[in-house]
């Protein structure tokens, strides 16, 4: 990326609630160390209190006494301002960002809870950063080291800018645009899981927890046949607007161990049904299904079949309305102890799905010990179909294995004409993406119901007789 300096001027910032206006760095514009400093002790207190965990991130020009001493002073200057203004572009309303000390800069992000979100945001912080900087004649090669901290209910404000100063000193040892991200709850207290945990029963009283669905299309029929669910967490303060979607995999390992894992199974399963039954009946579509995930934990609690059971009959659905999704990946290993129970259920009509078929513990061999109904092509095998002709030949051949066990397929992440169109002529049943409808909340699907329905049959058409057209099960 290369970032050509226009024009003289700081960054315009945005003071956040409780800033004065009057604590700015002379050159860049923006809020200063002191500022950041009562940044951090809010939120120290907001996570003490809530659970709530934030990220502080070090942003550095690491080369910056380089470009002092070969280009002078004043295009370091430049360099900075330049940085300041990409960072908060960057960074945007999702965090706040200040000038630390010399060439680094901070930002507070709020909302992070687990290592491997914090390393997703700092890589996109890097990738957003310039690499080098145009000023006049001169083209200046710019070195961006990033570290970062996730916060702990049990730090102080000293500890934690000792703390992420300690891996910036990393950092800036690596290679240019390398970060390093420390946890010290991950690294030695393994108690992050159960903090959150409590966190996690509070927003489940509380009812933040929301479900969003995305239509399931025959692409051979070109008609609408299910909706997956897919579960968020809408925690109030987790951004700095306000409240915040979080998407399962930063609260996956903290609600295993949490009281609430099987009661909000329950919710999903019902509300799920709930929703597919009215609109089942409004489309007059009876065969139409909704797929939710299992977590193993779930599975192995002795209420599983009972919770399921009791769901289809509240809410007046068939078993074959309802679709189980097992991951490969964290149920493969534990397969033989988990399919008795599911094994139950499919014996009842349910359907059992396995996802992320062909990569990683969803390998061929799971068909073989599991007589599974559906398999779901993942997003990342999807993704490659019309860029390389290895992509076609493999996803062709899970297909055509599947059907051979008497499996439906669903396609995961279709997000093209050409995709859905590859994926016809290899014989796919269903597909699920963006091409169709990006997931939204119950209210959004009813205001769009029919909508789904024109697009299904828009974006598909008719090639031959298919599996997706007969029960799941």
């Amino acid at each position: 990326m290369v970032f050509r300096r226009t024009s003289a001027g700081a960054p315009q910032t945005t003071p956040s609630a409780g800033d004065t206006g009057q604590h700015l760095d002379g050159l860049t514009g923006l809020p200063d160390r002191w500022q950041l400093e009562q940044w951090v002790t809010t939120h120290l207190d907001r996570c003490r209190r809530t659970g709530d965990r934030f990220g502080m991130f070090l942003v550095s020009v690491a080369n910056l006494s380089e470009i002092n001493n070969g280009y002078g002073s004043a295009v370091g200057d430049e360099v900075l301002q330049v940085i300041a203004e990409s960072l908060t572009a960057a960074v945007g309303g999702r965090g706040s960002v200040a000038r630390y000390l010399g060439s680094e800069f901070a930002v507070i992000w709020p909302g992070l809870f687990g290592a491997e979100e914090a390393h997703r945001t700092a890589s996109d912080l890097v990738s957003m950063l310039p690499l080098q900087v145009t000023f006049e004649n001169f083209v200046v090669p710019v070195h961006i080291a990033v570290a970062g901290q996730l916060s702990d209910h049990d730090t102080n404000e000293r500890r934690l800018l000792v703390d992420v100063e300690a891996a910036l000193a990393e950092a800036r040892l690596q290679k240019s645009g390398h970060f390093v991200i420390r946890d010290q709850v991950a690294q030695g207290a393994q108690r992050q899981p159960e903090v959150l945990a409590v966190r996690l029963q509070r927003a489940f009283e509380n009812d933040e927890f929301q479900l969003y669905y995305q239509p399931i299309v025959s692409l051979n029929g070109g008609s609408l046949v299910g909706f997956e669910a897919v579960l968020r967490w809408l925690a109030p303060d987790a951004g700095p607007a306000g409240a915040e979607l979080i998407s399962p995999g930063v609260f996956l390992d903290a609600l295993r161990v949490s009281p609430i894992v099987v009661p909000l199974h329950a919710w999903v399963l019902r509300e799920t049904m709930r929703h597919v039954s009215l609109w089942n009946r409004r489309l007059n579509l009876p065969s139409l299904f909704g797929a939710t995930n299992l977590d193993p934990t779930f599975v192995r609690d002795s209420r599983f079949i009972e919770v399921v059971m009791s769901a289809v009959a509240e809410l007046g659905v068939r078993p074959s309305q309802v679709l189980l999704d097992v991951n490969g990946d964290s149920a493969g290993p534990d397969i033989n102890l988990l399919w008795p129970a599911l094994q139950i259920l499919k014996g009842e009509g349910v359907g059992i799905a396995l996802e992320d078929f062909g990569v990683g513990f969803g390998s061929p061999d799971l068909l073989r010990r599991c007589r599974f109904d559906v398999i779901r092509l993942p997003r990342v095998l999807v993704g490659g179909l019309g860029l390389a002709d290895e992509d076609r030949v493999i996803v062709g051949n899970l297909i055509r294995m599947a059907h051979d066990l008497g499996c439906a397929v669903i396609a995961e992440g279709v997000e093209t004409s050409e995709q859905a169109e590859m994926l016809q002529s290899l014989g796919c049943d269903l597909a699920q993406g963006f091409l169709f409808a990006r997931p939204a909340p119950a209210s959004e699907v009813d205001r769009d119901l029919e909508q789904y329905v024109r697009n299904a049959k828009e974006l598909t058409k008719k090639t031959r007789p298919s599996l997706a057209d007969k029960p799941l099960n």
